[in-house]
């Protein structure tokens, strides 16, 4: 199954959707796998995931959150702060 986000971008930055003070250089919005096919950062899908959870979503962000580096999860934690406050996975980053 393949899944595509379109979104927007001012200049060089993404821009995300639900809370436009939330922005992104737009070379760090995706990262290339070991096969060179590039998808967005990890981080960023679960912002997106993060609006209202489903089961899939949460069973994503625990699988993903052993994985983020310190970087990724700096910057999930601050966007949930801005776009969801008091969301439940802030405590877990």
């Amino acid at each position: 199954m393949l899944g595509l986000l379109l979104e927007q971008s001012g200049g060089d930055g993404w821009v995300f959707r639900r809370h436009p003070a939330l922005t992104r250089p737009l070379d760090q919005v995706g990262i290339a796998g070991p096969d060179g096919v590039r998808f967005v950062r990890p981080e960023i899908a679960l912002l997106y995931k993060a609006k209202s959870p489903r089961f899939k979503d949460e069973r994503d962000f625990d699988r993903v959150l052993p994985h983020l580096d310190a970087t990724g999860r700096a910057w999930l934690a601050s966007s949930l702060d801005q776009a969801h406050p008091g969301h439940p996975w802030r405590a877990r980053l």
